[in-house]
């Protein structure tokens, strides 16, 4: 959230980030400071799998299938990260030219239903082989609850999707995202081991365990400031303590931030922290993050304490 008011510094041309894979950025209607999301193109000579083909701009869907063809590998499929429109809108278009299926994890097909015809289910372990190298899917919910991520497991690369992200942090909106299945996801990587990590958004992070440890970090400190300030009123709506938990983000982005904010509250109350005084459950409001027709519910007030 605190970088959004900063520049675009993601790569805008393909780039090879190591041997077998490919990054194709393409514009996308997503969230700032990013402009482009990183469609990544593993594989070999004779044949790849497209990870996130994303945007929905024609221009930008003819180069990436331009871009395939003139490398003249053959699509195996096409594999999705999960299901926000910022990572599949060229999905049908990268399929239609290559005649290439389209996997994703059930709950993520779940959520494409009548957006994007997905073929084959993805599930923890399964895996392709290429010349080089062995690409294997990780079930890595948080951002979302069908969120994939891809890792070589020779070189431990990891092709996150927006599980971290080159430049800021990740937004977490219930009841779709959850921060404490987010947590768990990112001390997962670090313990089975991490290297270079190639984000949906921004360059490649090299370092990757570093930023993951960056990451739960940043998240603990955060949490820590939304319980001191709760603490200090008492109670109060997630929207409520945005302007003291982000006094550098502009008033437009006050609902996103409200959900992040939100995320870590619900964490707080489901280890006893924190509870609700009218004795609702689940998660309040309406979804913000590429959340369009998202069911409203009441706002509800948190109070410190059991």
């Amino acid at each position: 959230m605190t970088a959004i008011t900063e520049a675009d510094r993601g790569p805008h041309a393909p780039f090879q980030a190591q041997a077998g894979v490919h990054v194709v950025p393409l514009r996308t209607p997503t969230l700032p400071p990013a402009t482009h999301t990183n469609c990544v193109v593993v594989g070999d000579a004779e044949r790849v799998v497209v990870i996130d083909p994303a945007s929905p701009f024609a221009d930008e869907q003819q180069e990436l299938i331009a871009w395939l063809t003139a490398h003249g590998a053959t699509v195996e499929a096409v594999w999705l990260t999960h299901h926000h429109a910022d990572h599949v809108l060229a999905a049908h278009a990268v399929r239609d030219a290559f005649d290439a299926p389209i996997h994703a994890h059930p709950a993520t097909i779940e959520r494409l239903r009548g957006l994007v015809e997905v073929t084959g289910e993805l599930f923890e372990g399964d895996f392709l082989e290429f010349d080089g190298l062995t690409l294997e899917a990780l079930h890595t919910p948080g951002h979302a609850r069908g969120h994939l991520a891809f890792r070589d497991r020779g070189s431990r690369l990891v092709v996150a999707g927006d599980l971290v992200a080159g430049q800021g942090t990740i937004v977490i909106d219930p009841p779709e995202g959850d921060m404490a299945d987010y947590l768990l996801t990112l001390a997962r990587l670090i313990q089975e081991g991490v290297g270079a990590i190639v984000p949906a958004h921004g360059p490649v992070i090299e370092d990757g365990e570093a930023r993951l440890f960056e990451y739960i970090a940043h998240r603990q400190q955060r949490e820590e400031q939304v319980a001191d300030v709760l603490r200090s009123r008492g109670e109060g709506k997630a929207i409520d303590l945005v302007p003291v938990l982000y006094p550098e983000v502009p008033a437009m982005f006050w609902p996103l931030a409200a959900r992040q904010v939100l995320a870590h509250l619900l964490k707080l109350e489901a280890e006893g922290d924190v509870h609700r005084p009218d004795g609702s459950t689940g998660a309040p409001g309406a979804p913000v993050y590429m959340a369009p027709g998202g069911s409203a519910r009441p706002d509800a007030v948190f109070r410190w304490g059991r």
